[in-house]
């Protein structure tokens, strides 16, 4: 399948969640959306409007917020992060279970392939006679390129 294809298809996928749910696929959300399946990572604010700025010049971050907001709340979308100088980092659902590391000074995210958590968490739900339905892991730290900005100065 080419990177084409793959975004065409997971935006017909967010296009019919849309529709079941009651919302239009307006041409922001099919942006922001696109913007998010093109980078394959996730993505602040700043760094969405940056790349739609070219073909949508009038998109403000609120829009994209709001955006973010509705895809959000229907699962489409997760919040990352809100480390590091440009806050919140979104990525889109659906990818395979993993965690991330993320840097406390710019803010980048790096995808681990792997879940560090998921024994302990089944031992722990066992344990407690807890149904899990989901889980969230983050590991805080410095990235290379900071770590390097900060021994340099």
């Amino acid at each position: 399948m080419t990177s084409d294809e793959r975004i065409q298809r997971q935006a017909e996928d967010v296009l019919e969640l849309l529709k079941v749910k009651g919302y239009k696929f307006t041409p922001q959300r099919r942006a922001v959306i696109g913007a998010l399946i093109e980078a394959n990572r996730p993505l602040s604010v700043k760094e969405m409007v940056d790349r739609l700025r070219e073909s949508y010049p009038d998109m403000s971050a609120d829009t994209v917020y709001r955006n973010l907001k509705v895809l959000c709340d229907l699962g489409v979308v997760s919040l990352i992060s809100q480390q590091g100088k440009e806050g919140a980092r979104y990525e889109l659902d659906g990818r395979p279970h993993h965690h991330h590391l993320v840097c406390v000074t710019c803010g980048k995210s790096v995808c681990l392939p792997y879940c560090p958590m998921q024994e302990r968490a089944e031992e722990m739900a066992r344990r407690e006679d807890f149904h899990v339905l989901g889980h969230t892991f983050e590991i805080f730290g410095y990235c290379r390129d900071c770590q390097r900005e900060e021994s340099s100065s």
